[in-house]
This record gives structure tokens, C-alpha cells and sequence, in this order.
């Protein structure tokens, strides 16, 4: 199994090279092991089409816990 950040350098690549589903669902896998993790909610939004799920993953990119 890969760290959390080789998952999301990989993801990263494959967006890059323009393979969004290959990145798409490198980082669900990331998500669902950190839903926490902002670099990987900042990626994800590249990786959606639909305006209301882009502005829900810079949402959560940018939540603080208190």
C-alpha cells in the first residue's frame, strides 16, 4: 500500500498528463484515508466538472477544525 503522499504525488502526475480519472481515483483513496487532507481536496477539485462539486472541495480544502 502506498503513503498517503505517494498516492496523492501519483495523482498528481496522472492530472497533469490529463488522466483525471486515474487521479480522481487515486485521491478518493486518499480521502478516504485522511478526509482531512487539503492538498488532496485542492487536487480533487481539478478532477470535477460540475461547478457545486468543485466549490465543495475548495470548501473543504479551506476548513479550519476548532
Amino acid at each position: 500500500m502506498p503513503s498517503i503522499q505517494d498516492a496523492i504525488d501519483s495523482a498528481v502526475d496522472a492530472i497533469q498528463r490529463g488522466d483525471l480519472g486515474h487521479g480522481k481515483a487515486t485521491l478518493t483513496w486518499v480521502l478516504r484515508e485522511d478526509p482531512g487532507n487539503r492538498l488532496a481536496w485542492l487536487w480533487m477539485a481539478c478532477c470535477v466538472h460540475e461547478d457545486d462539486a468543485r466549490e465543495e472541495c475548495y470548501r473543504r480544502a479551506s476548513w479550519v477544525p476548532t
